[in-house]
């Protein structure tokens, strides 16, 4: 029996040899990548570097002490809508006069004086030409400090009158500080926890800027008031028993037509 023996050469599986290819080829990238990693500590900004250092229950105590001290409470705030133009209607009632309207107008600057914002009450009253000047002096009377600006009135013979009263408050400019925490979460790690204490101290730094023109807020009020005070009286004897229109400004006084 004649044996013959299969001398054809067997095809051997390939995925062996591919599989230790890619492995060789991947080690020799992981290396390549490991080589070009910059492996030196990140550079981290001097800013950002302080703000890590903070002790932040005392940079958070000094700046909410300080907040407390730059305050202006004669400054009109946002919360302050509901309790002044309530207490302007109630004046002008106790006045004998008759509310017929009463809004608040938020004007530019006419100083130009930076960080404050000018907000005018504006309200529409009707009854005696002789109760005007009691309001006008009641007005005054509260927290926040209100500046007599203009006053403009119909007057019929025998002192039936309907007009405006424009009192003039102000109020701090208050940043926008949500840029704050935006910015710190791209920071290094942990310089986010900072960004309470940032926003306090801009908050402050408004506060600062408002109370530095405040004395001259204060001297301009007590100039209107004296001035209205001078001026009105004599002109509303006359203008009760003719009738006609006038205009009162804190800057040019008071005219008759």
């Amino acid at each position: 029996m004649n044996t013959t023996m299969d001398t054809t050469a067997k095809p051997v599986p390939a995925w062996p040899t591919l599989l230790g290819v890619h492995a060789v080829v991947m080690l020799a990238l992981g290396v390549t990548v490991w080589r070009n990693i910059d492996h030196t500590a990140v550079d981290i900004p001097p800013i950002e570097k302080r703000l890590l250092a903070l002790d932040l229950p005392k940079a958070e105590a000094a700046v909410d002490y300080a907040l407390g001290k730059a305050e202006n409470k004669t400054a009109f705030t946002e919360s302050d809508v509901v309790g002044v133009t309530s207490f302007l209607a109630l004046s002008a009632q106790g006045s004998g006069l008759r509310v017929d309207n009463i809004s608040i107008e938020v004007l530019a600057d006419p100083v130009g004086v930076v960080g404050v914002e000018v907000v005018e009450a504006v309200i529409d009253l009707s009854g005696d030409l002789y109760d005007l000047p009691i309001f006008v002096d009641g007005a005054h009377r509260q927290r926040a400090l209100g500046s007599l600006q203009s006053l403009g009135f119909d007057v019929k013979p025998g002192g039936a009158a309907r007009g405006q009263v424009r009192i003039r408050y102000h109020r701090p400019v208050m940043p926008d500080t949500g840029w704050i925490g935006e910015r710190l979460s791209l920071a290094a790690p942990g310089a986010a926890t900072a960004t309470t204490v940032l926003e306090k101290a801009s908050t402050l730094a408004s506060w600062k800027q408002f109370n530095a023109s405040d004395a001259d807020r204060l001297e301009h009020a007590m100039a209107a008031r004296a001035r209205a005070a001078r001026e009105l009286p004599p002109n509303l004897v006359t203008l009760r028993q003719t009738g006609g229109r006038f205009v009162w400004d804190a800057d040019a006084g008071i005219a008759i037509r």
